[in-house]
């Protein structure tokens, strides 16, 4: 999402699986069109123009394993749908970014909204990345799965 989307997406369309799909989100014509010729060989690209918070809304059945920000200090809102579409395990790279902590997911969630589910700060770590540490990975917790105890061979 935002300007730059088609630069960051050819590189990560260079290392993707080929039955992976991507999903270049753009709000400007230009940008849109020359995404499209770049990436209209490519089946596993599409190009969507459309604000970033009613895309994120019209897809909300899906799941994410990879969502790149390039705007997230500028859109709270998107950011918070963002995470909600992201997968166990999956990771939203987010720059430009100020801050984002535990207390911060968790007053996102004080004005709920019927096509939101409600999230939980405990399923994201969060770190801070890039030369100005202004950027940040949320990393969408897996299931944890607990150990069996062993149990103990027959005593003799």
């Amino acid at each position: 999402m935002g300007e730059g989307a088609g630069e960051v997406g050819v590189s990560i369309l260079e290392g993707m699986d080929h039955s992976s799909g991507f999903v270049a989100l753009v709000q400007d014509e230009r940008e849109a069109t020359v995404i499209r010729r770049e990436l209209d060989c490519d089946v596993r690209a599409s190009v969507h123009l459309q604000d970033a918070a009613s895309f994120l809304l019209d897809v909300r059945a899906h799941h994410f394993d990879l969502i790149v920000d390039l705007i997230a200090d500028e859109h709270p809102k998107t950011l918070r749908l963002g995470l909600g579409l992201l997968a166990a395990g999956g990771v939203y790279l987010a720059s430009n970014l100020e801050s984002l902590s535990h207390e911060t997911l968790a007053r996102c969630d004080r004005q709920p909204d019927e096509r939101q589910s409600p999230l939980d700060p405990n399923d994201f770590e969060i770190a801070r990345w890039g030369d100005h540490l202004n950027s940040m990975i949320i990393v969408r917790r897996t299931e944890r799965v607990r150990k069996k105890r062993r149990s103990r061979p027959p005593a003799r």
